[in-house]
C-alpha cells in the first residue's frame, strides 16, 4: 500500500471493524432514539461487547428484539 491511499468506503469499514465511527439507535418504528461516538461506548450502554455492537451493524438485524443500529443517520 506504500504510495496509495483507501476509498472512503474502506475507510468507514476498517474503523467499524476496530469498533469507531459513530453508531446510531433507532426503534423498530424508525424513530432516532440515542447516538454514540463509537461501538464502545454503545456496548457501555448496552451492557455487551463491542463486537455485538458491529456484528449488529453489519448484519442489519433487530437488537435485543427492539432497536436498529447503524452507521448513518436516517438510513
Amino acid at each position: 500500500m506504500f504510495g496509495k491511499t483507501h476509498t472512503i468506503e474502506t475507510i468507514t469499514k476498517m474503523s467499524v471493524t476496530k469498533g469507531g465511527g459513530t453508531i446510531f439507535i433507532y426503534d423498530t418504528q424508525g424513530t432516532l432514539v440515542n447516538s454514540f461516538s463509537s461501538a464502545r461506548k454503545a456496548a457501555e450502554y448496552f451492557d455487551c461487547s463491542h463486537v455485538t455492537i458491529i456484528r449488529y451493524v453489519k448484519n442489519k438485524k433487530i437488537f435485543q428484539g427492539k432497536w436498529r443500529l447503524t452507521l448513518s443517520a436516517k438510513e
